[in-house]
């Protein structure tokens, strides 16, 4: 994938959180909003998704300004690491939701 995608996926991820984060903030926080469900999984699991892509690509880019050779090697180290990751939070907020 060309870097302007992934920077643009980036940008897209970082106002995915700001979506999804307010929605689990105002669930948490005003009495009476009652969020229950599929939905707030569905809710938890695109919120966790984005913040692993934003997290690790913005890894990523601090790596390759720091290595430029290494940058193929880079991003399969952290596309790698980035998918263990994700299934272990993933599958720890399907446990801690239901």
């Amino acid at each position: 994938m060309r870097e302007s995608s992934l920077m643009m996926l980036h940008y897209a991820a970082a106002v995915v959180l700001l979506v999804t984060g307010s929605i689990h903030l105002m669930k948490n926080n005003i009495p009476g909003m009652e969020i229950h469900g599929p939905l707030y999984l569905v809710n938890m699991l695109i919120f966790v998704s984005a913040l692993m892509y934003h997290a690790m690509n913005g890894v990523r880019v601090i790596l390759i300004e720091l290595m430029p050779k290494r940058s193929r090697a880079i991003s399969y180290i952290i596309l790698v690491l980035g998918i263990i990751i994700y299934l272990y939070i993933a599958n720890l907020v399907i446990a801690l939701v239901r």
